[in-house]
């Protein structure tokens, strides 16, 4: 452990105010991309003073970098690693943490060493568009130095690591780094030093907006076209379709950018030609692979995809050592000429990144073929730099959820029932969809964070449901689980039951529930991947409670419809069962307006009696019936279960 002194925590804080203006331009630096550091003198718990370079911890975002986001390193052992000429994955990985100054720390980022090896006491890297344009051209060193008024270093790509940050020390050893403002990586980046974090920062703008002169005076950036609006409702019936073929192995998220730009670039000659190129950066190629798929047919699309898996596959096998386990082999990224782009990964941010990532190398692209001829680095260095450990490290660094990739939709999910397990299918991972005819529901989905979202809609009328979905294949692309919680209750003796309190029963429980399994049943077809079914019946189906009639009818024809899902969806994987919950009153809206009250007073008990009033004694709880329907959607627990109900309520007497 240490503390930094006041002096030089002022140091820190300079340090960043600058990374973030650095993070806050994405043509400098993506999704935790590019490092910053500074070296300052910390006090150890022995009083000793020590040098310590604080630099980006790995997985934090220079946009929004703060203090504890920096690790610190004991300087004066990290630059004992001058002396080596080589060191392993395995090796550099112990000797970082060997050398952390707290290990419950972030892990450094890998560039560390470039850091060290730079005497100066701030250091920028990014990976800048305009700078990774330039060299990604076959424009030799001298070509690429004369486009900068300052003299800068230009060193040949080197993987990133131990092996980079080698010959940068030979580098910089054979020369003056103080008569040079800065470094080039080729396909890789920029770095720039200086005494000050503003003087850093500063030098890396003024080298990047220099390097982007002059690709403009030669590029006009990349043709817009705007996207033909009446081609939308062809490409989202077809969206589940594309889902499915990627999904195979591994359930995925799409995103759909039909941005002027990416309907432009996808008209463009270039988005075929570039469809082997490799992306803007090496650091890509973990989300991106080296290639991308490029379609001029939609109907084509599935021959093409698998060719592309094939390939992979073979790639994989001439350039990775055995032993390996092979990552995902279908495409990330796919650029449809016509319809713009449409990537895939696991969650929806993801999925997201790969689309910012992908754009990014569009326009890299484009930019670099204006100057000169494209040049990446070699299909052999590409798998090197998409298998090497601290690479993956970044797709595994944040645990994932057991139902990453699944796309579910619980109705009523403002309040009760809905709101837990809503809540629940966010916190295993899925993209959860929560619908409700409560505008509240834009509250909860907003609580819930970025993996929520949340649909106003009317489970009764046909065209809200159709709405809906078609808003939920146009976000992410399709649906796997769909739990039909959604009801309406109004308790009443036969007697007593009005034709319109019947008719709203059966209009939201049957009727409404009906709609959305349809609309759910045509989508899960159509992507081939299976999916799930859970319907909410309660106890009164099989246990009748005196006064439920209407509401007991109109969940009879929603266990027998969910009996008929069984039937007719299980030749495509399509699983559907019931759960039978009974007396859920934690913030259920069925118990409001005096119907607990009177449902205990009617039996002569109190309303804590009445609630539990089954074998165990207990309150039926949200959370019981939440975690009954996870478990339910798990392919691994009940996977083989189709047709079936399973109660949920503390026993009935």
């Amino acid at each position: 452990m240490f503390t930094i002194p006041e002096q030089e925590k002022k140091l820190l804080d300079e340090r960043v105010t600058t990374s973030r203006s650095l993070g806050s331009d994405n043509s400098l630096v993506l999704h935790g991309g590019g490092n910053t550091s500074v070296k300052l003198k910390v006090r150890s718990l022995t009083s000793r003073d020590v040098s310590a370079l604080f630099v980006k911890g790995s997985g934090s975002d220079l946009a929004t970098v703060n203090i504890e986001d920096f690790t610190a390193v004991n300087l004066d052992n990290l630059n004992e690693a001058r002396v080596l000429a080589n060191m392993t994955d395995e090796d550099m990985s112990s000797f970082i943490k060997g050398c952390m100054l707290d290990t419950s720390q972030s892990f450094p980022s890998v560039e560390i060493f470039i850091h060290a090896f730079v005497n100066s006491k701030f250091v920028d890297h990014s990976h800048a568009d305009f700078i990774v344009a330039l060299t990604n051209t076959e424009l030799d060193e001298a070509s690429i130095s004369n486009v900068f008024e300052e003299k800068v270093l230009v060193i040949p790509y080197v993987q990133p690591g131990f092996r980079l940050a080698r010959t940068f020390l030979e580098t910089i050893s054979k020369k003056d780094i103080s008569n040079f403002a800065g470094i080039i990586l080729r396909n890789h980046g920029l770095v720039t030093w200086g005494n000050t974090a503003r003087e850093s920062y500063e030098m890396h703008i003024k080298l990047v907006n220099q390097a982007k002169k002059f690709v403009e005076s030669k590029w006009a950036g990349i043709p817009t076209t705007k996207f033909e609006k009446e081609k939308e409702n062809v490409f989202l019936e077809f969206l589940p379709r594309l889902r499915g073929m990627l999904s195979k192995q591994n359930k995925k998220i799409l995103t759909w950018d039909n941005s002027d730009e990416a309907v432009g670039f996808s008209l463009s000659t270039e988005a075929k030609r570039f469809a082997n190129l490799g992306p803007a950066t090496p650091d890509m190629l973990i989300r991106m692979k080296k290639n991308y798929l490029y379609s001029e047919d939609l109907s084509k699309l599935q021959d093409e995809i698998n060719s592309f898996a094939e390939e992979y596959k073979s790639d994989f096998e001439k350039y990775v050592a055995a032993g390996r386990t092979m990552h995902d082999p279908f495409p990330s990224v796919i650029v449809i000429k016509g319809y713009g782009l449409v990537t895939a990964a696991s969650s929806k941010r993801e999925a997201d990144i790969v689309r910012d990532e992908a754009i990014h190398s569009f326009r890299v692209a484009s930019a670099a073929a204006a100057i000169s001829e494209n040049k990446f680095i070699t299909d052999a260095e590409c798998f090197d730099m998409e298998y090497w450990p601290f690479q993956e490290a970044k797709l595994t660094r944040k645990k994932k959820g057991a139902l990453e990739g699944y796309i579910g939709l619980v109705t009523g999910a403002a309040s009760g029932i809905g709101k837990i397990t809503f809540s629940r299918f966010v916190e295993e991972g899925m993209v959860g969809v929560g619908g409700d005819i409560d505008q509240k529901i834009s509250e909860v989905s907003r609580e819930l964070g970025p993996s929520a979202f949340g649909v106003k809609f009317d489970i009764s009328s046909e065209d809200s449901v159709r709405q809906a979905y078609r808003e939920i294949v146009k976000q992410f692309g399709g649906i796997d689980v769909v739990f039909n919680n959604a009801g309406f209750l109004k308790p009443s003796p036969l007697e007593d039951t009005s034709l319109d309190d019947l008719r709203k029963h059966v209009n939201i429980n049957s009727i409404g529930t009906f709609l959305v399994t349809k609309e759910a049943f045509l989508i899960m077809k159509k992507q081939g991947i299976g999916g799930s079914f859970i319907f909410n019946i309660t106890k009164n189906v099989t246990n009748p409670g005196e006064g439920m009639m209407s509401y007991g009818t109109s969940k009879a024809f929603a266990a027998q419809l969910s009996r008929y899902v069984a039937l007719e969806g299980g030749k495509y994987g399509i699983r559907s069962n019931v759960i039978n919950p009974d007396k859920i009153f934690r913030e259920s809206k069925i118990w409001e307006g005096g119907v607990l009250e009177n449902r205990a007073k009617a039996k002569g008990i109190s309303p804590d009696e009445y609630k539990k009033g089954n074998l165990l004694h207990v309150e039926v709880l949200p959370e019981h019936v939440a975690n009954i329907v996870i478990q339910l959607i798990r392919d691994n627990v009940f996977g083989a279960t189709t047709g079936t109900m399973i109660p949920i309520d503390g026993g009935i007497k």
